[in-house]
């Protein structure tokens, strides 16, 4: 049976717990039950399905590193029944706590149905290369 959610943010918690944790199946309870749900790991496809979903996150662990995630929120859009978080993810390996690589930008979104909140979507990009000083005769970049 899948763990009830009270809201968004609890499904979030859990999930960033067994990210921690290195935890599958404390992983997969934060996802939805159904199988509509998708994954993209940072520099990798996109992954639909429980099944997929689940190998994902097994292939993640299957690298056994401990780590510190900090969270730090930038957005949340919230309505009834669907809840968006956009949040830099800063990874610290316990392994080597000093050199922290830059923050991953990620975005969560959550669905209520009849079992409570869980994760229908999660998408972790590196961040965006830092701005390049404009040269002589180079100009200023376009801004999009």
């Amino acid at each position: 049976m899948a763990k009830l959610f009270e809201t968004a943010q609890d499904a979030e918690d859990a999930f960033y717990d067994a990210f921690e944790e290195n935890n599958l199946d404390k992983m997969m309870s934060a996802w939805a039950s159904e199988n509509d749900i998708a994954c993209i790991q940072p520099m990798r496809e996109q992954v639909r399905g429980r099944a997929a979903v689940r190998s994902s996150w097994e292939e993640v662990f299957s690298f056994g590193a401990e780590m510190e995630i900090e969270i730090h929120h930038q957005q949340w859009i919230e309505m009834i029944d669907v809840a968006i978080h956009i949040v830099h993810e800063q990874l610290t390996f316990k392994a080597n706590p000093t050199q922290k690589p830059p923050p991953l930008i990620a975005t969560n979104v959550y669905r209520q149905a009849g079992q409570g909140w869980h994760m229908v979507l999660h998408h972790t990009s590196p961040p965006p290369p830092p701005p390049q000083e404009a040269g002589p005769g180079m100009g200023v970049p376009p801004r999009f």
